[in-house]
């Protein structure tokens, strides 16, 4: 049975004087995996052209499909991208709009894809309607009365995530889903922290668009990730920079954008790898027990409440803070520098909703005492 903790600790390069509470950000990549990706940027360096040119295609197809496979998507629709958001530009800006179109999106929605929302409304006319969900009030059917109810007859397009950012909550995509089919309209599901951090299936989701991350939950380097696209749009989909396989298909155009680097994409069977050997079901049953404990610890602790229910939570938790005062990003953004400067904790502070909240991941590393040293924390004192 694999060891997870303080034990596993050794297999990444954390500092080990911080506690590091914030893998959902950015992802902490295996030792194993890491070697994987130099072992390909060397291999490219030993001929560069031969490696382009011979070992590229063939090798990116293998990485794509593994991926594929993994989240059980149409391999024919896959591509991989460097982030979700990436991905999401890629959608947005290949649709077209006209003046009073209209796309639907949450207060939920990370601040990246929320600002491609706004360009594409502003350089088309477009309109962005905004779901406000009060994080008091969340839970499924509180997620699709509130979406239903923005949806008008120039919906173009609904943008939701599966698990939200600011406020760490998994969404009911599925229903989602079947309400966008309901009014006929496309949905965008931003995906960025869902593969690896719940069992995904995105062929069983079947939305026109899946935008995911793989260097978050799924142990991959920075800069891979994917975009799924459903059959009746795959022709009008085309990445952010236009190369050499315009017009040829979707691969083509996504696989060869101009030279880069090579290692994340081509490492994604590695980071597969490294999960298996720890078990993806393992790795679930502890992220979700050590989040539910931390939530547990922190809501205790500062006598306030987390957002949204506990089964709406996974492998992150965003709970409130005990303060009074200016909830904006300035004070969130001190809170976040006073906090490491002092006490060596890496945990998101956000501004939503009127309150200030910090967010805390779990991840194979992570151990209960981390949790408790973030509970002891003085914020009035920051």
């Amino acid at each position: 049975m694999p060891e997870f903790g303080a034990a596993c600790r050794g297999e990444f390069l954390l500092d080990p004087a911080i506690a590091h509470l914030n893998h959902g950000s950015f992802g902490a990549t295996p030792r194993a995996v890491m070697d994987a990706a130099e072992g390909w940027r060397r291999r490219m360096e030993t001929d560069t052209t031969g490696f382009v040119r011979g070992v590229w295609p063939a090798a990116v197809a293998a990485a794509r499909n593994a991926l594929a496979g993994f989240v059980n998507a149409d391999p024919d629709g896959f591509v991989l991208v460097e982030n979700a958001t990436q991905g999401a530009n890629a959608v947005l800006r290949s649709l077209e709009f006209a003046p009073g179109d209209e796309i639907v999106f949450t207060a939920h929605g990370y601040r990246a894809v929320t600002r491609t929302i706004e360009h594409v409304c502003r350089t088309t006319g477009a309109v962005p309607i905004v779901a406000e969900m009060p994080a008091a009030k969340i839970d499924d059917d509180f997620v699709l009365e509130t979406v239903g109810r923005r949806i008008g007859p120039r919906t173009r397009l609904i943008v939701v995530d599966h698990i939200t950012s600011p406020t760490a909550l998994v969404l009911p995509v599925a229903r989602l889903v079947t309400l966008a089919r309901e009014r006929g309209v496309p949905i965008l599901i931003d995906g960025a922290h869902a593969p690896g951090q719940i069992d995904l299936d995105v062929a069983a989701l079947d939305a026109d668009f899946y935008v995911g991350n793989a260097h978050k939950w799924l142990f991959a380097c920075k800069g891979a990730a994917f975009l799924s696209v459903a059959p009746r749009w795959r022709a009008r989909i085309h990445p952010g920079t236009i190369s050499h396989g315009y017009g040829k298909g979707l691969a083509a155009e996504f696989d060869w954008v101009g030279t880069r680097d090579v290692g994340a994409w081509l490492s994604l069977p590695d980071a597969l790898a490294f999960g298996q050997r720890h078990g993806w079901a393992a790795i679930r049953a502890h992220n979700n027990a050590l989040c539910a404990h931390a939530a547990s610890v922190l809501m205790s602790a500062y006598g306030m409440s987390a957002s949204g229910p506990a089964p709406m939570r996974a492998h992150l938790a965003a709970v409130a803070l005990p303060l009074e005062g200016p909830a904006d990003e300035p004070r969130a953004l001190a809170l976040y520098d006073a906090l490491f400067a002092r006490h060596r904790v890496r945990a998101p502070v956000m501004a939503f909703d009127g309150r200030l909240w910090v967010r805390v991941s779990a991840q194979i590393y992570n151990d209960r005492g981390q949790y408790e040293r973030l509970a002891a924390v003085d914020w009035s004192a920051l």
